[in-house]
């Protein structure tokens, strides 16, 4: 599994380029996806130190996949804009992000996560 590398999972393109800038900016390696059935396919191909899953998925529910992610070894956060909807039982064993974040605070909660990306050299 490649150090430090993350799969964001977040339906809305736009959301999803600027945290995946973001984080790539912060000097992680980010794999994104756009809906449950994507990230399937690459929690299938890849090893991942982190998934971060909206919640609310145009063809699933982002807490199955980060329950997923979690079994396979992963770190696990489910984002949302509807968290006080999210039923407890869905959100153990993950940490749960409020939409909308400020981009410092999101780079600090993956770094709390996983640590700072490691320098290539």
């Amino acid at each position: 599994m490649p150090e430090k590398r993350i799969l964001l999972v977040e339906d809305d393109e736009d959301v999803g380029e600027l945290l995946a800038v973001a984080l790539a900016d912060a000097g992680y390696q980010v794999d994104v996806a756009t809906t449950a059935a994507e990230s399937w396919a690459r929690l299938a191909a890849q090893g991942y130190s982190l998934v971060i899953a909206d919640w609310r998925l145009p063809d699933g529910d982002g807490s199955v996949i980060a329950d997923g992610a979690a079994d396979l070894g992963a770190q696990t956060f489910i984002m949302s804009g509807y968290l006080p909807e999210l039923p407890n039982d869905r959100r153990e064993g993950h940490r749960c992000i409020p939409k909308p974040i400020r981009l410092d605070a999101f780079i600090a909660a993956v770094e709390g996560a996983i640590g700072a990306p490691t320098t290539q050299g």
